[in-house]
């Protein structure tokens, strides 16, 4: 039930500021500077580094199919571990709130722009799967047991 709320949280809380962004600033508009960043407006049609730009319907596919075994691979497996059930939470959190931006807007909405190193912009559920990718790679590094 934790795993869930986790995940709940998260889709709520990328969605809400991307709705917020999206609905009170224009398109490439810096709506906030904060030291080493800024907060702006960015639609993304891609996915990480907009690599595969305007192949929305295929990432948004890609996103659906990464949920949907993640959520079969939780019922069979029940993992117990918990770095593994937090890896899979930010994973599955961060593909399906980025998921749901390709379905209802046709794109994502990035806004969090470090301005200390030349990096893409970036929003919540991006953060969301970077960790979940770093602590899945630490899990089975360090912690798998299996063949």
């Amino acid at each position: 039930m934790l795993w869930l709320l986790i995940t709940i949280l998260i889709v709520m809380a990328d969605q809400l500021v991307k709705w917020v962004i999206a609905s009170n600033a224009a398109l490439g508009e810096i709506v906030l500077s904060l030291p080493g960043f800024d907060i702006m407006y960015v639609k993304n049609t891609g996915a990480a580094f907009s690599i595969l730009s305007d192949k929305v319907p295929f990432l948004a596919i890609i996103s659906i199919v990464f949920c949907v075994a993640a959520v079969v691979y939780w019922i069979k497996k029940k993992p117990q571990h918990p770095l593994l059930c937090t890896s899979l939470v930010l994973l599955f959190s961060g593909a399906l709130a980025n998921a749901l931006d390709r379905i209802f807007r046709g794109y994502v909405v990035d806004f969090i722009s470090a301005t200390f190193v030349d990096f893409p912009v970036f929003n919540i559920a991006d953060i969301a799967i970077t960790i979940g990718a770093v602590l899945l790679v630490i899990y089975v590094i360090f912690f798998d047991k299996s063949e």
